[in-house]
């Protein structure tokens, strides 16, 4: 080999080594950003007749939680089912379940269905066949009962409401309301109405209806509506608040529920509703 040629050689190889050493490795690729997601919301639907629990558990579950959104919707129970079968929302608290359906469900809290009367009325309990003769129209004035002799004017709830099933199940049986009976669209409107009208029959729900200005809640044989009284049973008329959805709660739905049968939770609902633990 030329000696010259040999240099040359020598001098690219170098230069080559020397390329190769100063060359900077290329960075790896930064992995991709954990991505980060909200809390969870979550839309339930609750009976208009415990409406009140809105207001009783929504701020207090904001308190608890680092869910994005806790919704409670009060509505026909009708309407809450249809709405659950379309998963429009995540569960629903009603005091019925339709009987056609595949839903699981879980107490949280025991109510009562109440017999409401004019602040005027003399009348402090009812017997439950009492309560039956009259709405179905076999005892028509106040008088049949012990009280006035006036007039009975009967109110009933919408269908699709679970007030009104409810009272259908556990007083009138096979008894149909007297035709009578006027419809009234909501419970507010019920309560409205029994305000306004003497003379006048209706019902609602225990944890719904104190405090109602111009309304008086009926004992049934004997024993008031109270959260002791429901809790135990001995109130006639005690109704469980059902916690229901499609399948056994998951995740933060679950959660939910945890926290209504919690201590805690229980602590807050007895506040209108007898405890189921």
């Amino acid at each position: 080999m030329i000696p010259g040629r040999r240099t040359g050689w020598r001098w690219l190889g170098s230069l080559i080594l020397w390329l190769v050493a100063c060359r900077q490795p290329t960075p790896s690729p930064a992995p991709p950003p954990t991505p980060t997601y909200p809390p969870t919301s979550l839309h339930l639907g609750i009976t208009d007749s415990a409406a009140n629990l809105v207001d009783l558990i929504t701020p207090a579950y904001a308190a608890h939680t680092n869910l994005a959104e806790l919704e409670l919707v009060a509505g026909n129970d009708d309407a809450l089912f249809a709405d659950l079968e379309q998963r429009l929302l995540d569960a629903v608290l009603v005091y019925t379940i339709p009987e056609n359906g595949a839903y699981w469900f879980s107490p949280v809290a025991v109510d009562g269905l109440v017999l409401l009367i004019h602040a005027g009325n003399s009348i402090s309990s009812l017997a439950l066949n009492q309560i039956q003769d009259i709405f179905s129209g076999r005892t028509l004035t106040w008088a049949g009962v012990g009280g006035a002799d006036q007039p009975i004017q009967l109110l009933a709830r919408e269908a699709g409401a679970g007030a009104r099933v409810l009272f259908q199940d556990r007083i009138m049986a096979e008894q149909r309301v007297a035709i009578t009976a006027l419809i009234q669209a909501n419970d507010a409107a019920m309560r409205q109405t029994v305000a306004a009208t003497p003379g006048s029959i209706g019902y609602s729900m225990m944890g719904q209806s104190s405090g109602n200005e111009g309304v008086r809640i009926l004992a049934v044989a004997g024993i008031s509506p109270t959260p002791m009284t429901t809790a135990n049973q001995s109130y006639p008329l005690s109704a469980p608040l059902y916690f229901v959805s499609p399948a056994e709660p998951q995740g933060e739905l679950r959660a939910l529920l945890a926290w209504l049968q919690s201590e805690a939770g229980q602590i807050l609902l007895s506040e209108k509703y007898g405890r189921v633990r």
